[in-house]
């Protein structure tokens, strides 16, 4: 369990990160629509970080299935933090989907923040969002984050199933009774790891390819050479 306490510590601090407004997702860009919107770099960040919360909790709820009696209580409150944080994680994941899906391409748009408001945020400057254009690299982020839904919620039933259960009655028996619970949720742990990296594989092509789009810088002005005086 020492090692799953090093795994939650470092999923907290990747979500308190997360949330700070400069790294990852960064500040969500303001919209009218209830989905907002995000760029391709939060979505990529908020896939690889419930990644590494659908491994913890899988770890959380072998430990409970695992722990002899007496550290029972201890491995479901350790189980209880990794639900929440799944929890969390899954909000991200399906408003992604959702707003792919019913926003479109209108969801996805350019970074607006610089690096100078990450660096100085009062003197920084917020640039102007722009929607982006992947043509036909859309549907497949989109289909990609569909896949990631179907995937989460079955996984969530799982998380929620378990937790329910074991917080009204939790007995070395009650766990016994859940292994059928403790097995779907270990195929459907890893029905979502495998979404989720597809997802982020997507979301990488996407990139490069946008990367391919964007025009090369002008050359440098190349330096008159000097002439010594005579």
């Amino acid at each position: 369990m020492r090692s799953s306490k090093k795994a939650f510590a470092a999923l907290t601090l990747l979500f308190a990160v997360h949330t700070s407004g400069c790294a990852g997702s960064g500040a969500r860009p303001h919209s009218t629509s209830p989905y907002g919107s995000a760029t391709l770099q939060g979505i990529s960040d908020d896939y690889l970080w419930a990644l590494h919360q659908t491994q913890a909790t899988e770890e959380a709820f072998l430990g409970i299935s695992l722990a002899p009696p007496a550290d029972l209580g201890q491995a479901f409150r350790f189980y209880q933090a990794n639900a929440e944080l799944m929890t969390q994680a899954g909000e991200r994941l399906l408003r992604h989907a959702d707003g792919m899906f019913y926003r479109g391409t209108f969801y996805l748009v350019e970074s607006g923040r610089s690096l100078e408001a990450c660096a100085l945020p009062r003197t920084g400057r917020n640039d102007e969002q722009r929607v982006i254009d992947l043509g036909e690299d859309f549907d497949r982020v989109s289909e990609a984050g569909g896949e990631i839904k179907r995937a989460y919620r079955a996984f969530q039933f799982d998380v929620v199933k378990l937790r329910e259960v074991l917080g009204h009655l939790l007995t070395p028996a009650s766990v016994d009774m859940l292994q059928p619970i403790f097995e779907k949720a270990q195929v459907d742990s890893t029905g979502l790891q495998e979404a989720l990296e597809r997802g982020l594989g997507a979301l990488e092509e996407t990139q490069a390819t946008l990367a391919r789009r964007q025009p090369l810088p002008p050359a440098p002005p190349i330096p008159a050479p000097l002439i010594p005086q005579r």
